[in-house]
């Protein structure tokens, strides 16, 4: 960046009293600069360096260009400080007292540096960060140290962080600017002007879309941008559209001589201190061949300074120097070649790692790579600089090449030089290196091993500790897979040698992945696998293939989905236990999948999974129920948290992202209309017919409530710029504004046309993202957009004249037609672009820009309902047979389609656009098929290096996909005792016994009504009864006899078929201990039924019993039975359910137990010889939690100790069990076994006191659900059984892993 256009053009970027605006927010200033088309800026250039371009106010910068390395220049620095994430942040800058002056008004500054392949727009976002004051130590490593203290903002972004559980590090741009900028920063004052240099602009990763959101800037604090670019037409038309009123400024060669000329002059002070004759004569040789280049400069000056000996050598070094770069950079290619053999070899080799590297290496990385053909570098760094002919600097031990055009130059203009370093050939070396580095799996997996057994036994061992005796292995691990999607599709047996790594190497390969923590190495992998066979494809296209039965490239796409599969269902327990890759991953994958072909047969775990049909991964994550079988009615994505709405009585059930368990539900208290949340805080608001209610969703209490005034439907709502009021539009067209905080009405007005009935109510409304348009959409009626202006005051809002979407056939009606519209089914808004999308009934879809008023149509959706991703990229569609479909924007082409017949209620994307999910019926389902997993911002860049037409055909074509949702659903399970079958209820009241392993259908054993659901099963210990309950409360009990030999087939006998008082729902079943009795549990009360077929009138006796009571036989006399409550045992008699004794003593509650009055048992499980009761205490949250484990305890009894003379020594509270519990499972033995937070397996050896539990094996992602977690069960003998895709998976021998 070489400025020099006199004082006026600081003056602007640095006066405080620039460009004032109308409104109490200030805009940002806009400053453009753009460089000569001839002029190319080196990577260190002298910024500030004469003291004209500088403020009148600001300190005279002449030293900073002086030899004085202590100061060096306070800009570049800063520059580069900004531009390399892995320099060193933890060093402040030294700064010289008389410069405080320009650092305090410089509240903070970033700098767009030339970025290396690999740095991403997200990543130009976080350096921006970076600099904004306050930050320095907490949540960023500060890139400007010298930017001013400004607490309030860390403490705001920290606040942010922890309340939602957003990584803003690993967040897509769009979700950086939204949160934080928009949500933060911007309503953030600070003390100051802000002052941002983006240099380099045309250099960055999507700079049109930076230009969109700088132009979006609307801050409490004044921010002045200085933009810097070369010229490009299609930046130049950005920046007219965006910034009107910015007049862009050309830098010229003549703009930056002055600062050359400093540049040079001090350069040659130090090269010849005392001729000052040959400075001035070699001064003017060198300005007049510059062209305002810094760069050709700085090249041209490190050739004087290999040649300076005498004047005669110094004069023709210049002489010799071509002008301009790419004649120079030939000249440097030339110097190379005249080498020896192993100079020129290895400098190839080097500018050929240096030039597509995805990052920079260290030296010792590069060393390492190059160990295989050129091994024992004395000094690698002096080499460099020796043989690479200026191409290579070494910067605080990072090889980079000199300047990005150096890169184009090598990669594009070399084919006719004598050193050619041809892109798609360097790709393929570097990932031959890669993979040839990582092929020895034996030798990996020790090391790996051996490294995590350290940091499980010391938790302050880092995790990488193994990549720094091992440079080149992060970079090997990371990104072996980006070279092959670059690599030349020409090599027949490339493909080959891809898939014999990843067959002998891929567990050791996502071992170390898991080690470092960071498994989106993976998915992006998978995607660069897939880049790869699609130009495969395309090369095959343009040229017959030699032996179709060899291609096999059609194994590599397997081996890339099978990748995204296991980050999705395994990645959070691979993170946490990274040998697990090698014994418990590969028994859960499909095993038509090539993960399961390759590996399953040499597992030796022993985990055997059995009993499902289906052979390929679904794309069905998880399927989420309301309960008590309630439909929800909208979905909302909110940070890492998920909110269905059962409207009827205004539930709002919040889920959790990651994992899909429910966190907590709240009531609204009537029927709930809209639920909106707010951008960037937790705030979420419910409006009902009566209410509008605000709340915090990460506790489930409620903030605010507001009572409408008048009896009118709520149709949209928004939170306004700062949270502190809420815009609400009404079916009476009227739209409000409402302080929170007082409940008071600010402002409102009345969104209706001149001309429009008072009886034509609009079908949906909704606010625009930068809340200043509404749309109101009429079924008789065009489309109209309303536009909001606010006043000073913020009192009296005003309005634009509407505009409405008029389609084309609709203008051309006549009069005697009349006014019968085509009628508009919804609209949501462009989040990007700001243009309107209108679903109309005959599934029409238009794309109306409303500035323009231009509209493009689509008429090949079939949608009937819809809904746009985060940054406006992907649009979701649903037909009227419950299809989804995923369309790309723009364009709309088809990018993945699922055909489930069942008619879709609502839809939502996830704010990173991994997943979406659907409601349909009592279900809210969450989709992740591999096609959403979409190549990062700096793929996308890369990838249209090279296809740039062909992108999306490059990356994915449409994925059809069918979810067969034919099978009814299993809602209860049991098990035989003798782990030979299992009978599972389903959804259509048929009971049904099935055989293990294999889970075929033996028998139909009962049919409860068609209509009617089976809620619980119980099956004797003889196996002799078999008893199903539905939830209208009717129960049937079945008398079984087993299959033999003679007859292979169960018999069935009915028992009794009844009918529960109330129809209560039935929560538990319990056997007589000789089975004479089948004692039946609802919430209030108990029921004694007789077994024996003979007598008719089966019922024996019932009693009222406490909720959550736990029934036990008598461990010696088969007429008791014992009840266990929260602080209590009573024996009872079987018969009336009464105590043996009505004066028999009953243990009192333990004064330092956490159970007694207002704890309710909620779990329990029956062991061999041991109880264990879970039980919550009832404590007043205001909201249904169900993440407090504090609020939960585990109570332990002894069996043996159950009798009368006993009770008051049989109770152990078990300490700190609770904080490892996420549910109860069941019982081998005495061993207890449960799911621990983190979705394993676990045994508990029955003890006193807890000291540890052992795990044993996770269940993937995919298989965890409400239901799936409700009715999973486990028998003696250690076999699991899990409803999974309506069907029942059988986990068998997995506890002796």
């Amino acid at each position: 960046m070489q400025i020099r256009k006199g004082k006026e053009k600081w003056n602007k970027l640095y006066s405080e009293d620039g460009q004032e605006t109308d409104s109490d927010t200030p805009a940002p200033s806009y400053h453009t600069l753009h460089p000569n088309s001839q002029q190319k800026r080196a990577s260190e250039p002298a910024i500030f360096s004469h003291r004209s371009s500088l403020p009148d106010s600001a300190p005279e910068l002449h030293r900073f260009v002086s030899a004085d390395a202590v100061y060096g220049d306070l800009l570049i620095r800063m520059k580069t400080y900004s531009a390399d994430p892995q320099l060193d942040y933890g060093r402040p800058i030294a700064i010289d007292h008389q410069y405080t002056d320009l650092v305090s008004q410089t509240k903070a500054m970033v700098f767009l540096a030339t970025p290396h392949r690999g740095s991403m727009y997200a990543q130009t976002l976080q350096n921006v960060l970076r600099t904004i004051p306050g930050l320095s130590g907490k949540a960023y490593s500060l890139a400007l140290q010298v930017a001013l203290i400004h607490e309030p903002f860390c403490q705001q972004l920290l606040r942010f962080c922890e309340n939602t559980g957003v990584n803003v590090k690993e967040q897509k741009a769009s979700i950086i600017w939204e949160k934080i900028f928009e949500g933060i920063l911007f309503r953030t004052p600070f003390p100051g002007c802000l002052f941002w240099i983006l240099d380099g602009l045309d250099e960055a990763e999507f700079p049109a879309e930076l230009i969109k959101f700088l132009s979006k800037i609307k801050s409490a604090t004044k921010i002045k941008l200085l933009l810097l670019s070369r010229p490009r037409k299609d930046l130049s038309k950005e920046i007219g559209e965006h910034f009107p009123n910015v007049r862009p400024e050309v830098i010229s060669a003549d703009d930056t001589l002055s600062d050359i000329r400093d540049y040079v002059r001090s350069s040659l002070s130090r090269i010849l201190p005392t001729d000052q004759d040959a400075q001035a004569d070699i001064l003017q040789d060198i300005l007049s061949k510059s062209s305002g280049s810094f760069l050709w400069v700085k090249l041209a000056l490190s050739r004087i300074m290999q040649n300076w000996y005498l004047k005669e050598d110094i004069k023709a070094a210049i002489n010799e120097i071509p002008e301009g770069m790419e004649p120079l950079y030939a000249g440097m290619i030339q110097t190379i070649a005249t080498q020896n053999q192993k100079s020129r070899s290895i400098a190839a080799r080097v500018l050929g790692w240096v030039a597509c590297s995805f990052r920079p290496l260290d030296i010792a990385e590069l060393e390492e790579a190059l160990r295989s053909e050129f091994a024992g570098f004395v000094n690698l760094e002096l080499t460099i600089a020796e043989i690479c002919g200026l191409f290579v600097v070494v910067s605080k031990g990072k090889v980079n090449l000199i300047h990005h055009t150096a890169r184009q130059f090598l990669l594009t203009k070399t084919t006719e030089l004598s050193i050619s370093i041809e892109e798609h050939s360097s790709h393929t070396h570097l990932a031959s290196t890669c993979i040839e580095y990582l092929s020895d799996a034996p030798k990996w997996r020790r090391i790996f091993s051996a490294l995590q057994n350290i940091q499980q036994g010391s938790r302050s061992v880092p995790g990488t500790a193994v990549f720094t005796d091992h440079p080149f292995l992060s970079y090997s691990l990371s990104y072996w897979a980006y070279h092959v999607g670059y690599s030349s599709v020409a090599l027949e047996d490339f493909t080959t040698k891809i898939l014999s790594f990843l067959e002998d190497n891929f567990l050791t390969w996502v071992h170390g992945i898991a080690l470092s923590k960071d498994l989106r190495i993976m998915s992006q992998a998978a995607q660069h696998l897939k880049i790869y066979v699609k130009r495969k494809a395309q090369l095959s296209s343009r040229r017959p293939l030699k032996n179709l039965s060899m291609n096999r490239d059609g194994e590599l796409k397997q081996w890339a989905n099978d990748i995204i599969r296991v980050v999705s269902r395994f990645g959070s327990s691979l993170a946490g236990y990274p040998t697990s890759i090698y014994r418990l991953v590969v028994p859960f994958c499909p095993k038509d999948s090539i993960i399961s072909r390759t590996f399953l047969h040499s597992n030796s775990s022993g985990l055997r999974v059995t009993g499902l049909s289906y052979n390929n991964w679904s794309d069905c994550l998880a399927k989420l129920v309301m309960g008590e079988n309630q439909a929800a009615l909208k979905i909302l994505c909110k940070d890492n948290f998920i909110l269905t709405l059962v409207g009827i009585d205004g539930t709002i059930i919040v889920w959790y992202a990651d994992t899909c368990q429910e966190a907590r539900r709240f009531k609204h208290g009537e029927y709930v209309m809209e639920i909106a949340s707010s951008k960037t805080s937790n705030l979420v608001a419910t409006a009902g017919f009566k209410t509008t209610k605000v709340w915090d969703i990460s506790t489930g209490k409620q903030l605010y409530s507001m009572t409408k005034e008048q009896h009118h439907l709520t149709k949209s709502i928004a939170f306004g710029a700062k949270d502190e009021e809420i815009l609400v539009a009404y079916d009476d067209c009227v739209v409000q504004c409402i302080d929170l905080r007082t409940g008071d009405q600010k402002w409102r007005f009345v969104s209706k046309e001149a001309l429009a009935g008072d009886n034509n109510c609009p079908r949906s409304m909704c606010f625009s993202p930068d809340l200043t348009q509404i749309a109101l959409v009429f079924r008789g009626r065009p489309v109209v957009v309303w536009t909001i202006q606010m006043d000073n005051d913020s009192t009296k809002p005003g309005f634009i004249p509407p505009k409405r979407c008029i389609l084309a056939d609709d203008r051309l009606r006549t009069a005697a037609e009349g006014d019968a519209w085509d009628p508009p089914e919804v609209a949501i808004w462009h989040p990007v672009t700001g243009h309107l999308l209108v679903l109309y009934e005959d599934t029409r879809l238009v794309d109306w820009n409303i500035a323009d008023d231009e509209q493009v149509k689509y008429s090949h959706t079939d949608a009937r309902a819809m809904v746009l991703n985060s940054d406006g990229t992907l649009l979701l569609t649903s037909d009227v047979h419950g299809t989804l479909s995923i369309w790309t924007i723009p364009g709309y082409r088809l990018s993945y389609q699922l055909k489930y017949d069942e008619l879709v209620t609502d839809l939502a994307f996830s704010p990173d656009s991994t997943r979406f999910y659907d409601i349909r019926g009592t279900f809210c389902n969450v989709w992740e098929p591999d096609a959403l997993i979409r190549p990062t911002e700096m793929d996308r860049d890369d990838v249209s290096s090279y296809e740039s037409s062909n992108y999306d055909s490059v990356v994915s074509d449409p994925v059809l996909s069918n979810d067969d949702n034919d099978r009814i659903p299993i809602t209860a399970i049991a098990f035989d005792s003798f782990d030979q079958f299992y009978c599972c209820g389903k959804e259509d009241g048929t009971v049904t016994i099935h055989t293990i392993p294999d889970g075929e259908r033996s028998r139909k054993v009962s049919s409860h009504s068609s209509s009617a659901s089976i809620v619980r099963l119980a099956w004797s210990p003889s196996s002799k009864f078999l008893v199903s309950v539905d939830d209208s409360g009717r129960i049937i009990a079945k008398r079984l006899e087993p299959p033999t030999k003679e007859k292979n087939r169960w018999a069935v006998f009915p028992l009794f078929d009844i009918r529960i008082d109330n129809s209560e729902t039935v929560s538990d079943f319990f056997f007589h201990s000789r089975e004479q009795y089948l004692l039946i549990i609802t919430p209030t009360t108990a029921y004694v039924v007789s077994l024996n077929p003979k007598k008719k009138d089966k019922q024996v006796c019932k009693n009222r019993v406490s909720k959550g009571a736990v029934w036990l036989n008598h461990p010696t006399d088969p007429a008791l039975l014992i009840k266990i409550e929260a602080d209590k045992e009573l024996t009872c008699l079987w018969k009336t359910l009464k105590p043996e004794d009505e004066t028999q003593y009953e243990s009192p509650t333990i004064s330092d137990s956490p159970m007694g009055t207002g704890t309710t048992i909620v779990g329990f499980v029956r062991a061999r010889d041991f109880v264990l009761l879970e039980t919550i205490n009832h404590v007043t949250l205001g909201v249904s939690d169900h993440s407090q484990p504090s609020t939960r305890s585990f109570t332990l009894l002894d069996r043996r100790k159950l009798s009368s003379a006993q009770y008051k020594s049989n109770r152990y509270d078990v300490d700190s069990l609770a904080e490892h519990v996420h549910c109860l499972i069941g019982s081998i033995h005495d061993r207890i076994v449960f799911l621990d937070h983190q979705f394993w397996l676990c045994t508990w050896d029955v003890e006193a006191v807890y000291t540890k539990h052992k795990r044993h094996f996770f269940l993937p992602q995919d298989w965890i659900s409400p239901r799936s977690l409700t009715m999973m069960c486990i028998n003696a003998h250690g076999t699991l059984l899990v409803p999974k895709n309506e069907e029942v998976a059988i986990v068998r021998e997995g506890f002796k892993v």
